[in-house]
């Protein structure tokens, strides 16, 4: 019995940056105490943000119902999704599987309001932005969400398809950007997978989304987080 299984490749290197932390974050002294997952880099996924943004989801939902019946059939316990603007359809999700499904947004969130911080400021794909996805949770915990910009959300779109394109990882941009909206009272949520990769200093105030997923699936594959 498989402990977790992972829809992947949006994108493949944010995949690969997933399953490393996992392993990575996991607190086991050999092969055998580690979690046993199946990874689907199903990379040739509709692209979420075109979706959303041209109300095409049905295509994407389409595919990704094939997805969970594949980890049903294996017979996994707990679904992880390290994409971020997949989470738009989350309510759908739920009803292609009994599978757990951990949703990252709403853990991020939590993780959030445990901190006792009251604002965030979101970074990510245009189709997580507009969707209105984080800004869902936010409300209903009572978190404030900072606007970004329409420049700067161009920007960071911009950004991540360039990572997507050129696996190129200078953050140098992304993180000059950070500094504008995070502060003691705002945390900054990077909440795309991409935008995961890169090194943001950790004197800045923010949070990873990818690390908060990273988090649960180890808890809920009944192993301990390092």
């Amino acid at each position: 019995m498989y402990k977790l299984g992972v829809i992947g490749g949006m994108g493949p290197l944010a995949t690969v940056s997933f399953y490393e932390r996992v392993v990575l974050n996991t607190a086991a002294k050999c092969d055998n105490e580690h979690i046993d997952m199946v990874v689907l880099s199903h990379a040739s996924m509709p692209d979420r943000t075109k979706c959303i943004i041209e109300n095409k989801g049905g295509e994407f939902l389409e595919v990704i119902k094939k997805d969970f019946k594949i980890l049903e059939d294996i017979g996994v316990e707990a679904v992880a999704i390290p994409c971020n603007t997949s989470h738009y359809f989350f309510d759908e999700f739920k009803k292609f599987t009994n599978l757990r499904i951990i949703n990252m947004i709403s853990e991020t969130i939590l993780e959030v309001k445990k901190r006792g911080i009251k604002e965030i400021a979101v970074f990510g794909t245009l189709g997580t932005l507009n969707s209105g996805v984080y800004e869902k949770y936010a409300g209903e915990n009572g978190i404030l969400v900072k606007e970004v910009s329409a420049k700067d959300k161009q920007v960071v779109m911009d950004i991540i398809y360039n990572i997507k394109e050129t696996n190129n990882l200078d953050g140098s941009r992304f993180v000059d950007m950070l500094k504008r909206y995070c502060n003691p009272q705002t945390i900054g949520i990077i909440a795309c997978t991409e935008l995961s990769l890169l090194d943001i200093p950790e004197d800045i105030n923010t949070i990873d989304a990818l690390n908060v997923l990273v988090k649960r699936s180890i808890e809920l594959s009944g192993a301990k987080v390092k």
